[in-house]
This record gives C-alpha cells, sequence and structure tokens, in this order.
C-alpha cells in the first residue's frame, strides 16, 4: 500500500476510534427485536424472507434497504480466504425476481455488497473473515432514519443457549457529509437468537443467527460497518426503518382530524343555507 494511502487509512481509524470516543455517552441504544420470517421453520440453506419485527409493543413491515455501498477498505489476502467481507448467500437459495440475492464473491464491489444486502432475504449476507484483515464498508439506505436492524451469523460458544453470535461488529452513522454522527461496538455477547440457521456457500454447516436493534438519536442516511482484527469476523445483515410512515397511532389521529374538518365545513354550509 502507498504511503499517502497508508496515512488516509489511520486517519480514518482514529477518526473513527475519536468519534466513538466522544460520541459514547450519546451513542446509540441497543434493543432486542423478534423477527417474524418465512417459510417458518426456514432452511438453512434456502431463501428465508424478512416480514416484520417487533419491538417495544410494535411491529414493523415497513423497511428501508441497502441502496448503495462504498468500500473504505478490504484488504485482499492470498488462497481461499480473500476480502476479508465477501458477499455470500445459501447453498440453496434462488434468485427469484420476488426475493433476490446477492452473488458468491470473494472480492466484491460495491455494487456487489448492495446486491446482497439491498432486499429482505436473510440468506444473502456480507461474511466477513475470522481475523485476516480489516473491513471497512459504508452503506447507505436512500433516506434519513434512525433504527437500524441487525443480524450476524456464528454458533456461541458451547454452552451458551442465551446467545447466537461470535463476533463484534463496530456500527458508526453517517450524515449525508460523511461526518460520523454516533458509533456503537456490537459485542459477540449482545446478539440474541433470531430463531433460525443459515449455512451458505462459505461454511459447511448451519449456524445460527443472532439479531440486535440499534437506535440512534439523529437521523442518519447511512452507516459504517467495519470489522477489525480481533472482532472474530462478523457475517451480517442489515435494514433499517422507514420512519417516515407515520405510526398507526399517528394515522388515527390525522383521521380524528380530517373528520373534525368535515363536520366544520358541513356546519359552515348548513349555516350559509339558513
Amino acid at each position: 500500500m502507498k504511503l499517502q494511502q497508508t496515512s488516509a487509512f489511520i486517519s480514518l481509524v482514529a477518526g473513527s476510534l475519536l468519534a466513538f470516543s466522544a460520541t459514547s455517552a450519546q451513542a446509540f441504544s441497543p434493543f432486542d427485536f423478534g423477527t417474524t420470517f418465512s417459510p417458518k421453520p426456514a432452511d438453512p440453506k434456502k431463501d428465508i424472507k424478512l416480514e416484520a419485527v417487533t419491538f417495544d409493543g410494535a411491529t414493523i413491515k415497513d423497511f428501508l434497504l441497502v441502496t448503495d455501498a462504498k468500500i473504505i477498505k478490504n484488504d485482499h489476502t492470498t488462497g481461499q480466504q480473500q476480502g476479508p467481507a465477501s458477499s455470500d448467500h445459501g447453498d440453496g437459495t434462488v434468485s427469484d425476481p420476488s426475493l433476490p440475492q446477492g452473488p458468491k464473491k470473494e472480492n466484491p464491489t460495491a455494487a456487489d455488497i448492495v446486491a446482497s444486502l439491498g432486499n429482505l432475504n436473510l440468506n444473502s449476507i456480507i461474511d466477513t473473515e475470522d481475523d485476516y484483515a480489516t473491513s471497512i464498508i459504508e452503506v447507505f439506505f436512500g433516506q434519513a432514519t434512525d433504527t437500524f436492524f441487525f443480524w450476524e451469523r456464528g454458533n456461541p460458544k458451547a454452552g451458551d443457549t442465551q446467545t447466537a453470535g461470535n463476533s463484534d461488529l463496530f456500527v458508526e452513522s453517517l450524515d449525508k457529509f460523511g461526518n460520523v454522527l454516533e458509533a456503537f461496538k456490537i459485542t459477540r455477547d449482545m446478539w440474541e437468537y433470531a430463531g433460525f440457521d443459515i449455512n451458505t456457500k462459505e461454511i459447511n454447516e448451519n449456524q445460527k443467527v443472532g439479531s440486535l436493534g440499534l437506535k440512534a438519536t439523529q437521523k442518519a442516511v447511512g452507516l459504517r460497518l467495519s470489522s477489525f482484527k480481533g472482532h472474530n469476523g462478523p457475517d451480517f445483515k442489515v435494514v433499517a426503518q422507514n420512519v417516515s410512515v407515520p405510526e398507526p397511532a399517528s394515522l388515527a389521529g390525522l383521521g380524528m382530524v380530517a373528520g373534525a374538518l368535515v363536520v366544520s365545513r358541513r356546519r359552515r354550509q348548513a349555516a350559509k343555507v339558513s
């Protein structure tokens, strides 16, 4: 790597760590959520469609998907394990227009990453390799949001029945200028079992999938997702909530307001006639 590129990367990592330190007091708030998927039970090797997530008594079905991506750093290695972040999918998934998937590609382009993450197929993921090198990818959702849902594939330690995950993921939210707003390190003990397993091209066994949500204090248009040495290679999927859609209570309130306006208008018309 050229000296100029090395300096730029060091500055980026330093900036990320500084941002994490500076925002840790007002960082993302993690939360658990339930995943509704089909078919159920899911075949670990085949398509698994995200139908909804449930948390805080609400069911969310309107998601923002990844529409753009930017590879900041994705170290290439030699041999079978390359990347380290690669596009991956289940052994038996089918590229169906109604439920697309990304490619199987060791050294993906930004477009490949969008193809892997920009769908509702929970068996179409980004697979990073265990401590081979650094991966830093920025993903964007097309509009601002403050609620993000993550899934991570990886069997926990033997005897651990509470969690489902074996890797860490460093998450930073970005504004439209690329500035870091908030940061949070999801650690491997935070993933809660999402109720299904997956088995993708890069592995030869079924592995549990864990989930965790992050709620931001500020709306962001994208996320910077980083895997460093010691993170144990997170294999992840991420979507966001479409917060531009009014909640049911808000819609009911709007209906009441509209009804009141109609009644008021009729009264005025009746008064004019009389």
